[in-house]
């Protein structure tokens, strides 16, 4: 009996851990094909995912928001399974266009209180990397540059 217990236990725990790391915002970027859409982890199954939490203000977080987009559209035209998502908050929608001009991944904004950026327990600039299962393999503040084994890590993700 204590075996059946903590089988189910086991199975409750995994599936909250999992379910940490999505949400269900709806793409607010013109440019992207999921316009309009609800977007998050569990859209996107069986691929890797890169999640960006920053303000749409001008600045670095905008400017990292172009960096990855740029890999991003690099990924995309070879046709590999990776997603480009970022996540800003609802109260700097006035700069939204810093992050949709010239970008095609998926925009979000958070609403206050930020639930969603708690549950990540991001901050600013922060990027998470998930494999095709949704496990976190990579979660850094990018204030600093975009990690240097980034493409490569990724493209492991893929072939893995």
């Amino acid at each position: 009996m204590l075996n059946k217990w903590m089988l189910i236990l086991s199975l409750v725990s995994l599936s909250i851990l999992s379910g940490q790391y999505d949400y269900s915002l709806e793409d607010i970027n013109v440019n992207s094909e999921y316009y309009g859409q609800n977007v998050g982890t569990s859209l996107f199954d069986n691929q890797v995912t890169i999640h960006y939490f920053g303000h749409f203000n001008w600045g670095l977080c905008s400017s990292r928001f172009g960096q990855l987009n740029n890999l991003f559209d690099q990924w995309s035209l070879e046709g590999l399974p990776i997603q480009l998502l970022g996540v800003g908050k609802d109260s700097h929608m006035s700069a939204l266009s810093n992050w949709t001009n010239g970008n095609n991944a998926p925009v979000c904004a958070d609403s206050s209180p930020f639930p969603n950026w708690s549950a990540w327990e991001a901050s600013q600039r922060d990027l998470y990397v998930l494999d095709h299962e949704g496990t976190v393999v990579l979660n850094e503040n990018i204030s600093g540059g975009i990690p240097g084994n980034l493409e490569e890590l990724v493209l492991q993700l893929v072939d893995g």
